[in-house]
């Protein structure tokens, strides 16, 4: 069959760019002290460069980081799951072939109407001014030159599921990210999971991933502790100030009850409303206005915009879960499969 060929053709690709991006070492392909230049007598290492790039371009290191682990990561799943193929049909006394045959059908869903219209209403500024009915014909030619493919992904995930003897050794880019005394936290210091939140009141994807780690916390209860960090965008005028009286919050042991109730109020962030909100938490009102108007814990959200940009923070939200970047208001799928990770990663 046709669509065998591509799938081999995807599968020998996808093992080959495995080999491309994997190296015996960390990012320079190469151990730390390694000598990768000499200025006369005097020699520049592997981890110098390594140094330097995290000092000058934190953000670009971090976002290139994660893209090579996401890359890898991708295709060790797909050769994963070429390997689970071989075994099921070792199991059954089949061909690979004989099995794709048999199970990939089933999987591979009709195209329909529906899919094609959101495929052109998404992209038909592309198209140069033709029609829905113009462009039908291609776009269901390409969804359906898709479909046996994701047949295959779908099979392969669903032998991933049952199987009990996968265990992936890949080791994701991390970074020790230092939590201080007096940042704000919820759960249990021995939680085997740390989720380290940067995060900017004033900022609409924050809200979502605020509502993310509620689930979360509703999900893997004390498994989980949260630190919450302050980085306010330039971008929004209210949320330095918000970021303050947060730590004013702290300061009277509200902050969680602050936190949401700024998070609820987004677009009402001036500062009197923060006084307000203040009072409707149950904060000491006279206090709390004393320590906002006086600026008391400005240095203190400067010093996390600058932790934040040493770690390579640029954008919010960005989140460390064990040192593991995630950045922006990913689906709460993603960090339930992180979590996995690590809980089971503790528990070998």
């Amino acid at each position: 069959m046709p669509f065998l060929f591509r799938l081999r053709s995807f599968l020998v690709t996808a093992v080959i760019a495995l080999a491309l991006v994997s190296g015996p070492s960390d990012v320079l392909g190469q151990d730390n002290d390694k000598v990768v230049a000499r200025i006369g007598d005097e020699e520049i290492t592997a981890l110098q460069v390594e140094d330097a790039w995290s000092q000058n371009d934190a953000a670009s290191r971090i976002r290139m980081l994660q893209q090579l682990y996401d890359t890898r990561r991708r295709v060790l799943d797909v050769v994963i799951g070429e390997r689970l193929i071989e075994r099921d049909a070792a199991s059954r006394r089949l061909t690979r072939d004989q099995l794709l045959e048999q199970e990939l059908p089933s999987r591979t869903l009709a195209v329909t109407d529906t899919e094609v219209e959101l495929i052109y209403e998404r992209n038909k500024d592309r198209f140069g001014g033709r029609s829905l009915e113009q462009m039908r014909p291609e776009l269901r030619t390409m969804l359906e030159e898709q479909r046996p493919l994701q047949a295959l992904h779908a099979f392969m995930s669903e032998l991933r599921v049952a199987a009990d003897d996968v265990v992936v050794l890949l080791e994701p880019p991390r970074q020790n990210i230092a939590t201080l005394a007096d940042d704000p936290v919820r759960g249990p210091a021995d939680a085997p999971i740390e989720i380290v939140e940067f995060s900017d009141f004033d900022c609409p994807y924050c809200k979502r991933a605020a509502d993310t780690i509620d689930q979360l916390l509703d999900q893997y209860e004390d498994r989980i502790r949260i630190v919450y960090k302050d980085y306010p965008l330039p971008s929004h005028p209210n949320a330095f100030k918000a970021a303050e009286a947060a730590n004013c919050a702290n300061e009277q042991g509200l902050f969680w009850e602050f936190h949401d109730t700024l998070f609820a109020n987004q677009g009402s962030l001036d500062v009197a409303s923060l006084k307000i909100f203040a009072s409707d938490v149950g904060m000491n009102a006279t206090a709390f206005a004393s320590c906002l108007d006086g600026g008391r814990y400005a240095q203190h959200v400067e010093r996390d915009l600058e932790i934040g940009r040493g770690y390579g923070v640029s954008s919010t939200p960005t989140l460390f879960i064990n040192g593991r970047a995630v950045m922006g208001a990913a689906p709460v799928d993603v960090f339930v499969e992180i979590i996995r990770e690590e809980l089971a990663a503790a528990s070998r």
